[in-house]
């Protein structure tokens, strides 16, 4: 997946039903772009971004292709601000329950989102 935005390349690492990653949206990253001058915040809908892709890269890694359909339960609770690296967590769950990743996103060992991406 490539994403239009700059931020640097996610570092993959995983089991087969756990993904994580680690990424770090640099200052002149056009998600800043008018989210909110003179108070820069990585918008929610960018780590959401980046949890898609890292769980799509990582499918793909293992020969499998998904189609993200949505996510849910999605809570943020910390501001991710420019420079700042974030480590994530998705934790694949089992298919009766669903077709769904669990993940956390965190910042500073704090936890800055979290929610449930669903894919087919």
């Amino acid at each position: 997946m490539t994403s239009r935005f700059n931020h640097e390349r996610l570092r993959l690492s995983g089991e087969a039903e756990r993904v994580v990653a680690s990424v770090k949206f640099p200052n002149d990253s056009g998600w800043f772009s008018g989210h909110f001058p003179g108070n820069p915040i990585v918008p929610g809908v960018a780590l959401l971004a980046v949890v898609a892709e890292a769980v799509s890269e990582w499918e793909c890694s293992e020969g499998r292709s998904l189609t993200i359909t949505g996510v849910r339960r999605v809570r943020f609770r910390l501001p991710v601000r420019p420079d700042d690296e974030v480590t994530l967590e998705a934790i694949r769950m089992p298919k009766k329950e669903g077709s769904a990743y669990v993940f956390n996103v965190y910042l500073a060992g704090e936890n800055a989102c979290s929610g449930v991406l669903t894919y087919r």
